[in-house]
C-alpha cells in the first residue's frame, strides 16, 4: 500500500466503492493492506476541507452525512460532537448522519450514544459509498491529526471550519461541549466525601502529567486544598485515592469528573469534561499549546510545561524529550 494514503487528509476508498478509514488499516495485517486497491477519496459531491474550503448553509440542509468523523480519541470526539452541537444549533430540524471508524476503542464509542439528541444515525466504516445517497450533503471529516491546520486552530475552530461553518458564528457556551452535560444521565457520586481529582495520563506518554513526580505532585495538591486527592492508577501517597475500579465505563469515568471540587489534570479528555460541567480545572500542557484546546474554557487555569522541541508535537518516545519535560515539572512543584 502507498504510505503517503495513511496520512492522506480524508478517507480512502476499496475498489472505487468501499468507504475505508486509514486509522482502521493498522489493525490489518501488512500483507492485507498492500493487497488492497485502495486510492484516496477525493470525488465531485463530497465536501473535504482539507482539499477544498468550503462553508455550508446548515439551514438549507435537510439530511446530512459526516463521513470518518469525529476523531479516534476520546478529547478529540467530545469537542468534535460539540461542532456537530452547533449544527444543531443552527438548524433543528436538520436529520444527521455520522459514520464512524470501526475499530476504535468502546469506550470511545460510548460518548457516541450519548450524543443521541445530535447524532440521528451512527453507522460504522467500511460502507459502500453507493449505499449513501438521499443526503443534500456528505462531508469528509477523516484523519484530522493529518490536516495541516489541525496542530494550529483552537479545536473547535478547527472542527466547525472542517465541517463548513463560521467559528465565529457559534455562541461560546456551545464550545464549552455543553451538549455532555445536557445528555448525561444522572449518577450518583462515587465517593460521599469532598475530593480533589488527578488526571495524569492522556492518549499518548508524551502529554502524561510524569510518573516519576506523581507522588509529590499529590503532596502538593493536598496541601494546596486539604482534601483528598482521587485519581486513576496506584500512586504511593497516604491522601490519594485509586477510583480505577470505579472507572470502568466512560460514563463512570464521566461521573467521577463531574462531582471533584477541582480537577488537576494532563492534555486529555478529562480537561473537555470538566468544561462541559463547570469543574474548575488546572490543566498542564506538554506539547500543544494551550490557547488551542482551552480558549473557550472561562474555568480552566492553563499552564505550559512544555520545552521548543515537544512544541506541536502529538506524540513521542524521545526519552530525553520526556525527560526534559518531567525536570520542567520538577522545577515547578520546587516553586510551588
Amino acid at each position: 500500500m502507498n504510505p503517503t494514503l495513511q496520512t492522506f487528509a480524508g478517507s480512502l476508498l476499496q475498489d472505487n466503492n468501499i468507504l475505508v478509514a486509514s486509522y482502521d488499516l493498522e489493525s490489518l495485517p501488512l500483507c492485507t493492506r498492500n493487497a488492497m486497491h485502495l486510492k484516496a477519496l477525493h470525488r465531485p459531491g463530497v465536501y473535504n476541507y482539507a482539499l477544498q474550503p468550503f462553508s455550508l448553509d446548515c439551514r438549507r440542509v435537510k439530511r446530512l452525512c459526516i463521513i470518518n468523523g469525529m476523531g479516534v480519541t476520546l478529547g478529540d470526539s467530545i469537542i468534535g460532537i460539540a461542532a456537530l452541537h452547533a449544527i444543531k444549533a443552527i438548524n433543528p430540524h436538520i436529520h444527521l448522519t455520522v459514520l464512524r471508524p470501526g475499530t476504535c476503542q468502546p469506550y470511545v464509542e460510548d460518548i457516541y450514544r450519548l450524543a443521541g439528541k445530535i447524532i440521528d444515525e451512527l453507522h460504522y466504516l467500511p460502507a459502500a459509498l453507493s449505499t449513501f445517497k438521499g443526503y443534500d450533503a456528505l462531508i469528509d471529516a477523516g484523519n484530522q491529526l493529518f490536516r495541516n491546520d489541525f496542530a494550529t486552530q483552537e479545536m473547535h475552530d478547527f472542527f466547525l471550519r472542517h465541517l463548513g461553518i463560521d467559528p465565529d458564528s457559534v455562541p461560546a457556551d456551545i464550545k464549552t461541549n455543553r451538549w455532555l452535560s445536557e445528555g448525561m444521565p444522572e449518577q450518583d457520586p462515587v465517593l460521599n466525601m469532598p475530593y480533589v481529582l488527578l488526571n495524569h495520563r492522556a492518549s499518548t506518554p508524551l502529554r502524561n502529567i510524569p510518573h516519576g513526580i506523581l507522588a509529590e505532585f499529590v503532596e502538593h495538591i493536598y496541601q494546596r486544598h486539604k482534601m483528598p486527592v482521587a485519581g486513576f492508577g496506584r500512586i504511593n501517597h497516604p491522601h490519594f485515592i485509586d477510583l480505577s475500579s470505579h472507572s470502568q465505563t466512560t460514563q463512570n469515568f464521566i461521573t467521577i469528573i463531574r462531582y471533584a471540587r477541582r480537577l488537576y489534570t494532563c492534555d486529555s479528555s478529562a480537561l473537555h469534561i470538566a468544561a462541559a460541567f463547570g469543574v474548575p480545572t488546572i490543566c498542564y500542557f506538554n506539547a500543544i499549546k494551550p490557547s488551542l484546546r482551552a480558549a473557550y474554557y472561562p474555568r480552566c487555569e492553563s499552564l505550559d510545561m512544555g520545552t521548543e522541541r515537544s512544541e506541536r508535537l502529538h506524540q513521542s518516545e524521545d526519552h530525553a524529550l520526556l525527560s526534559e519535560i518531567e525536570n520542567n515539572y520538577r522545577r515547578y512543584l520546587a516553586l510551588a
